[in-house]
């Protein structure tokens, strides 16, 4: 496929990287010429130093004959404007990165839509939505529900430990694991392992399981996560656009502090944030003699969201010292997600990786309504839907010989959700949500063209 990147910054970049490494055609445009140079040296793509609104410039790379075009710059008219320009002059699809929550209406996107633009998206407000998710079950790492199953199924990730009461036992063997849930990939150590009915779950295994909701008090109590209680009390390190979204779409039951050491951007948010529960308090996060002022060690779950890497990290670290059972830590830069990861400091987010999920399906040739990135994992988890006379929908499970970096976890049949078995038959029109690991998407989307 030929992809048109508009924006070199952290999105684009992070974009960039995950296509070149399926030997798509990437061309990437920017003003800055020294990002461009970085991208060029180490990975195999073109770059353009241009203004990505150029007629002229879209013209001379071919944007009539690109499959996709996206806009990532930081400038939100600028990512309009180029998308609407690129689809004028025949790009197949075009995504454009907003910050305006009204251009997601479907009023709005009905308009863009007629104007050239496919899709957009709000990264601040993804990150936003997997961080409310997270921290509503605390005792689970990750917990993500396709938008296909209607809440029947849901995908969760979840630390096990010593108190784990399916250690060490087959998963061929595990009680219920065949009617209650079904482990889909387990990440231990630097690996991700999809596995099979012999291997094992060990202690400190990050453990996936799909499974039915009315399920979930019992995975909770088999993972020995029962004593994580409700989450009422939040607290916020870090006032920006994230922040925002997230105290917005926190439970109104959630009693919900933000500490941010910019009083100018704390008027800004008591304008912003009207929500009774949610309160705005002028301080340094980094000051532990504030922190205990504000009863830190009392708090249910702490989020790190400042735009450093390192103090959303130690932040969390000390929270966990000081007893705080969740803790989220923004990470803006991916370099530092496996020593996060290994100080087991809790649910990592990265708007990067996220933006890159909702866009990659778009380059799949078969249906698929929604794909995540399970970052910490370097997996990624899809819905697809089984085309008429499709190879998925000609064999059993057992005897399709699905990929070895795929698990077909659940799927959706009129509107009810099935756990996926070696027995099982995948037909016509039902939406399948697999997981892949080493980029093994695309060889399993073949199955459902």
């Amino acid at each position: 496929m030929k992809i048109i990147i508009a924006g070199a910054g952290r999105v684009g970049t992070h974009l960039a990287k995950l296509f070149a490494r399926e030997n798509h055609s990437i061309i990437v445009l920017d003003d800055n010429p020294e990002k461009l140079n970085a991208l060029q040296v180490n990975y195999d793509l073109m770059v353009k130093n241009m203004a990505p609104t150029s007629i002229t410039g879209l013209k001379e790379i071919g944007v009539s004959h690109s499959d996709l075009f996206i806009g990532v710059t930081p400038d939100e008219d600028l990512n309009i404007n180029c998308c609407m320009m690129a689809g004028k002059l025949g790009a197949k699809r075009t995504v454009a990165r907003v910050n305006s929550v009204e251009y997601l209406s479907k009023t709005s996107e009905e308009y863009f839509r007629e104007m050239g633009i496919s899709s957009m998206f709000i990264p601040e407000m993804v990150a936003a939505k997997e961080i409310v998710s997270s921290v509503e079950r605390s005792w689970a790492r990750m917990w993500w529900e396709p938008d296909s199953t209607g809440g029947n199924l849901a995908l969760m990730g979840v630390k096990v430990r010593q108190n784990c009461k399916i250690l060490n036992v087959p998963l061929k063997a595990l009680p219920n694991q065949a009617a209650a849930y079904h482990v889909v990939a387990i990440k231990r150590g630097s690996d991700t392992l999809i596995p099979h009915g012999d291997d094992i779950i060990k202690p400190f295994d990050l453990v996936y399981f799909m499974a039915d909701k009315r399920n979930q008090d019992f995975i909770r109590t088999i993972c020995g996560k029962d004593d994580y209680t409700q989450v009422e009390d939040v607290m916020i390190m870090g006032g920006g656009i994230t922040a925002v979204f997230t105290a917005q779409m926190l439970p109104s039951n959630m009693n919900v502090k933000i500490i941010e050491q910019d009083i100018n951007r704390c008027y800004e948010l008591n304008k912003q944030i009207t929500n009774s529960n949610v309160m705005v308090i002028h301080g340094d996060g980094r000051d532990l003699s504030l922190m205990r002022e504000e009863n830190l060690d009392d708090t249910d779950a702490f989020i790190a969201l400042t735009p450093n890497s390192e103090v959303n990290i130690i932040s969390c670290l000390t929270a966990k010292k000081m007893g705080v059972n969740k803790t989220v830590a923004m990470l803006d830069n991916l370099n530092f997600l496996s020593m996060a990861e290994s100080l087991d400091i809790g649910t990592l987010i990265n708007k990067q990786a996220i933006s890159a999920s909702n866009i990659y399906r778009m380059i799949l040739k078969a249906d698929v309504s929604n794909v995540k990135s399970l970052m910490v994992a370097n997996a990624d988890v899809a819905e697809f839907t089984a085309a008429p006379g499709s190879k998925i929908t000609k064999k059993l499970v057992k005897d399709l010989k699905l990929p070895a970096t795929a698990n077909l976890g659940g799927l959706i049949r009129n509107g009810k959700g099935y756990l996926i078995n070696g027995n099982t038959q995948v037909i016509e029109g039902d939406k399948v949500v697999a997981v892949c690991i080493d980029n093994g998407l695309k060889e399993l989307a073949a199955l459902f063209d």
